[in-house]
């Protein structure tokens, strides 16, 4: 995959080589790094949830498609990421809310 083209602008042809690898690495640590978030670790020395250690990497992942791929393909990517989250959350809770098995 060599990019997206536009034969009718050729000065917007741009590569998007990585875009949708880094979006898929972006809104997975964003979703994993929430559920991770449920399980509180305490280290004698320090106590914090389990997202803290993953969730540093989505501002990573932000800022490196900021800077290479524009704010606008950012803005879109993190959207997607908040809807992703939106919905996971919404899973939880049907899920939730159904009744258990019996065993």
């Amino acid at each position: 995959m060599s990019g997206v083209r536009f034969p009718h602008r050729p000065h917007m042809d741009k590569n998007y080589k990585y875009l949708g690898a880094i979006s898929v690495f972006f809104v997975s640590v964003l979703l994993i790094s929430n559920v991770a978030s449920t399980k509180i670790v305490d280290l004698k020395w320090f106590v914090f949830d389990g997202g803290t250690l993953l969730f540093p990497l989505s501002y990573i992942f932000g800022d490196i498609l900021t800077e290479v791929y524009g704010y606008k393909k950012s803005r879109s990517v993190i959207w997607l990421g908040f809807f992703m989250a939106f919905l996971m959350s919404l899973v939880f809770i049907v899920v939730g809310k159904l009744p258990p098995a019996a065993e």
